[in-house]
């Protein structure tokens, strides 16, 4: 147990199979401010679709991180393609009972035998008979994975939750009470999340990210990832004169995203109960900031598309901005909504 009054810093560790990035929030009496930020590569292998294959290679990873930044106390993501996330109704039961419930009922919606799976829940509505949860559950081999490494490279994890969980504390203004969906496009997937009122409804998430578009524009124009990967960013999804190529090497890539968005809404909208409509498609991850998708998508969809603020939801001192600019930013949103994630949990320790 970590004594209170220590108010120590928490550095938010968001890792996959191929890269990690961090950020360190620490609060003051004006405000919090960002201490430190970075970003790295992960060795293909050592981490593959979640799952740690090569702890130690990991280990060592993260062992000269923490070194090198003085990390003392981490918060941490669990990789959402491993997770089990479900809106679940509990039919005369109180809110106090629900974990009870959810545990007699487990095998229903996890593969595995109840004693091995770790599970949390939010409350999603509050009906005169009935209760809605959303619940996460994870294999608790991997957990136990995620904290092992984290402990034996030399830190405490005192947080950890899903990627998109911690996405969605970093963007959604707290006490929002608006339907959405939030897509969070980064390197090897993109995330699509639903939520309602406010509480996360449902999760899916794709094998489209940005370099299997790289890749498509590597493959037409016949060059190496790297020069493709600056052709996607310096075009951009546009019609430009004299780059019309790049362009169409990345149309399919870009439809399927905006059929994928299509079809989880439409989904949403035709089986909710409460008749909700989503009124905004928030925009996250790295590639999200490629020229010319969000007019695309608001114009395809009909819908509005906006870009998200990472920082929403993070109280910075007046006149105090961080060295990590909005653009970059949005590859940290789910780093910012860990650390401030840490931070809360903190307060109780």
């Amino acid at each position: 147990m970590v004594p209170k009054f220590l108010n120590f810093p928490i550095f938010a560790l968001d890792i996959s199979d191929t890269s990690f990035k961090y950020l360190c929030l620490e609060e003051n009496k004006e405000g919090m401010v960002v201490s430190g930020f970075g970003e790295g590569e992960v060795e293909p292998g050592i981490i593959e679709r979640g799952e740690i294959k090569k702890k130690n290679e990991l280990v060592s990873i993260l062992k000269n991180i923490f070194r090198e930044k003085n990390a003392k106390y981490v918060a941490l993501s669990l990789p959402d393609e491993k997770g089990y996330f479900r809106t679940i109704r509990l039919q005369g039961v109180a809110e106090s009972e629900a974990k009870n419930a959810l545990e007699l009922q487990l095998e229903e919606y996890v593969p595995l035998p109840p004693a091995e799976v770790v599970f949390d829940y939010d409350l999603a509505e509050k009906g005169k008979d009935h209760i809605e949860v959303f619940m996460s559950a994870y294999p608790a081999a991997l957990v136990e994975s995620y904290l092992a490494s984290v402990s034996e490279a030399g830190a405490l994890p005192v947080f950890l939750e899903s990627g998109f969980h911690a996405l969605f504390r970093s963007i959604l203004p707290k006490g929002a009470e608006e339907n959405g969906m939030l897509l969070d496009w980064g390197k090897n997937k993109i995330t699509f999340s639903i939520f309602e009122k406010g509480t996360l409804r449902v999760i899916a998430t794709v094998p489209l990210g940005g370099k299997t578009v790289n890749e498509a524009i590597a493959k037409t124009m016949q060059t190496d990832l790297k020069h493709a990967e600056e052709l996607k960013i310096k075009v951009g999804f546009r019609r430009v004169p004299g780059s019309e190529e790049v362009f169409e090497a990345m149309i399919p890539m870009i439809t399927s995203i905006r059929e994928e968005i299509d079809k989880y809404i439409n989904y949403y909208e035709t089986h909710s109960e409460s008749g909700a409509r989503i009124a905004t498609l928030y925009m996250a991850g790295g590639d999200s900031n490629l020229v010319g998708l969000r007019e695309y998508l608001s114009s395809e969809l009909k819908l509005r598309t906006m870009l998200a603020n990472p920082w929403q939801n993070v109280s910075f001192p007046p006149y105090y901005l961080p060295d990590l600019v909005y653009k970059d930013s949005l590859r940290f949103a789910t780093a910012i909504g860990l650390a401030l994630g840490g931070l809360e949990k903190s307060k109780y320790i």
